[in-house]
């Protein structure tokens, strides 16, 4: 790897999302190839993937990230809040190693790019970080709900992308500020204020000086700010939306394996509503299939698991030991 590397990016995935994570890694290197990428797993190696698939990209198991203690967070958390809570750490494990680091990406293995990033990297070079918010502008109130309060309770900042500037003072204490949330009470319950990692993020801009917010279309378009975007013209790789940017990356978030949804979950809108969006996905769902998808998905998580049969065993202690506790009962009073 070369020491003098100044741009990275990573995303982080189970076995079972790394055929996702291989087309994300393919198209951001397409239109950004000065950059170093990452794919950190958060899971165990597993003897049924050949991990040379994925070069140029660098796999880093969690477990080689010296400052969280695995055991512990798999005890605590569910796969999900184990997978986000280390985000953080894997920003800083990447400044550790890459002193020269000047730009750092964080991107969900769902995101596909379309166009350079290199705006992105203009605006970090004068901002400690970038968020791109869910929405921009309202959701009217109707019928078909996925309006406002869901991201009141799950963030107003998508934190499928995140930019920081690694030579920022505001970045590094932000990261140091966020992975002591993430580590500590990074739980997904809504109901006490906290959603994994993302949810912290609306306090980002108050708490650090000069955090860009990428309002433009072209930044994170997914199902649930399709009420604002739209595709209006497919030509060639360009992808042209209603405000007249060009798209650089979308978020095909809660993939439905129905080719007629957009989303298993923002269920607000439909292909009919969307036609030129089709062409979008199918050719998504073709890139990811080529990359072992269908195969993939299937593998098993090693520290779900691991934690399932930990489970497993605590209960069966306890029923000993109830069993143990109700005979002493029974041999006292005979």
């Amino acid at each position: 790897m070369d020491s003098k590397q100044k741009y990275f990016a990573f995303t982080l995935c189970s076995n079972n999302y790394l055929a996702q994570a291989n087309v994300l890694k393919e198209s951001f290197l397409k239109f950004n190839p000065d950059f170093q990428f990452y794919i950190g797993l958060v899971d165990e190696l597993s003897p049924v993937v050949n991990y040379d698939n994925f070069k140029p990209a660098a796999i880093v198991p969690v477990k080689e990230l010296k400052a969280i203690n695995v055991n512990e967070l798999i005890a605590k958390y569910d796969i999900i809040e184990f997978n986000t809570c280390v985000k953080p750490s894997f920003f800083k494990y990447i400044i550790q190693q890459n002193k020269d680091a000047e730009i750092i990406y964080y991107i969900d293995p769902d995101i596909c790019f379309y166009d350079s990033i290199q705006e992105i990297n203009e605006i970090l070079k004068t901002h400690s970080m970038a968020l791109t918010p869910h929405i921009t502008s309202p959701i009217k109130l109707d019928e078909f709900g996925a309006y406002e309060p869901l991201f009141l309770n799950y963030g107003i900042y998508n934190l499928g992308f995140l930019g920081i500037n690694a030579k920022s003072k505001n970045a590094l204490a932000m990261l140091d500020w966020w992975e002591e949330r993430t580590l500590t009470i990074g739980y997904n319950r809504t109901s006490e204020g906290l959603f994994v990692d993302q949810l912290w993020m609306n306090l980002a801009p108050m708490y650090y000086n000069d955090v860009a917010v990428l309002k433009s279309y072209k930044f994170n378009m997914a199902p649930w700010n399709l009420h604002e975007r739209s595709v209006v013209e497919i030509k060639n790789e360009e992808v042209v939306l209603n405000d007249n940017s060009k798209l650089v990356f979308y978020h095909f978030s809660n993939l439905s394996t129905d080719k007629n949804e957009i989303s298993r979950f923002y269920t607000r809108y439909d292909f009919n509503k969307f036609p030129l969006l089709k062409k979008l996905y199918e050719p998504y769902f073709e890139k990811i299939e080529a990359q072992g998808y269908s195969k993939l998905k299937t593998v098993p998580i090693s520290y779900a698991l691991y934690k399932k049969e930990k489970e497993r065993t605590s209960a069966a202690k306890s029923i000993v030991l109830k069993m143990i506790g109700f005979l002493e009962k029974v041999s006292r009073k005979v």
